[in-house]
C-alpha cells in the first residue's frame, strides 16, 4: 500500500510520521509521535468540511469512544488532519478474518458490549454512527473502542421521525435503511 507520507516526515507540525497504517473512502491513516512523545493516529482527510461528523463529534469522550483530540486544517498544503487517540491492536475486521471460526461467547459479549455502550454515547449526544463495521470497531491494551465518525450525523430531535441520506457500508446496514423505513 503506497502512502502519501514515508516514515520521518513532518507533515504536521508538531507530529513525525512513523508508518501508515491504513486506507479508506475519505483519507489515509498513519501512525505518528508528537513532540512530546505522544503516540496518535494522523488521519489525512482528503475532503473536510463543517458537518463532517469528526467535528460534530470531537468533544464526546467515552471509554469506547476513540478519543479525536483535534482537527487542523494546513491551507499551503490544502490538506485537513484529524488527531486522533492510537489504537495499537487489531479491529474486528483483522480479528474475525483471523478466527474464521468465529469468537467464544465472552468474547463476541465482550466486544458487543463496548461496541453497544459507545454507540449508546454517541446516540446519547444526538449522533448516528452510519458506517458501523467491523473495519470501524478497534481494540487496543484490552479496551474495545468504536472509531471513525466521518459519516456520524447529527440527529435533532425535529429529524428523527424524518429520512436522511442512506450513507455507509452497505454490507453494514440495517434492514429498514435498505428499506426507507428510518
Amino acid at each position: 500500500m503506497k502512502f502519501t507520507y514515508i516514515t520521518g516526515e513532518t507533515p504536521l507540525d508538531g507530529y513525525t510520521i512513523k508508518r501508515g497504517l491504513g486506507r479508506g473512502g475519505f483519507g489515509e491513516v498513519y501512525f505518528a509521535v508528537s513532540d512530546v512523545g505522544k503516540e496518535v493516529a494522523l488521519k489525512k482527510v482528503d475532503f473536510m468540511d463543517a458537518d463532517r461528523g469528526d467535528n460534530l463529534v470531537l468533544n464526546i469522550r467515552h471509554p469506547h469512544l476513540v478519543q479525536l483530540f483535534d482537527i487542523k486544517h494546513d491551507d499551503q498544503q490544502s490538506e485537513s488532519w484529524i488527531i486522533m487517540e492510537y489504537m495499537s491492536g487489531k479491529s474486528l475486521r483483522d480479528v474475525l478474518t483471523q478466527q474464521p471460526e468465529g469468537l467464544t461467547r465472552d468474547e463476541a459479549s465482550a466486544w458487543f458490549f463496548a461496541i453497544a455502550s459507545g454507540v449508546h454515547r454517541l446516540h446519547l449526544n444526538g449522533f448516528v454512527h452510519r458506517d458501523l463495521k467491523p473495519g470501524n470497531i478497534f481494540q487496543s491494551e484490552g479496551d474495545v473502542k468504536v472509531g471513525d465518525y466521518g459519516l456520524s450525523k447529527l440527529i435533532s430531535h425535529s429529524q428523527r421521525n424524518n429520512h436522511t441520506r442512506a450513507i455507509g457500508t452497505c454490507r453494514y446496514m440495517a434492514p429498514e435503511i435498505g428499506k426507507g423505513n428510518y
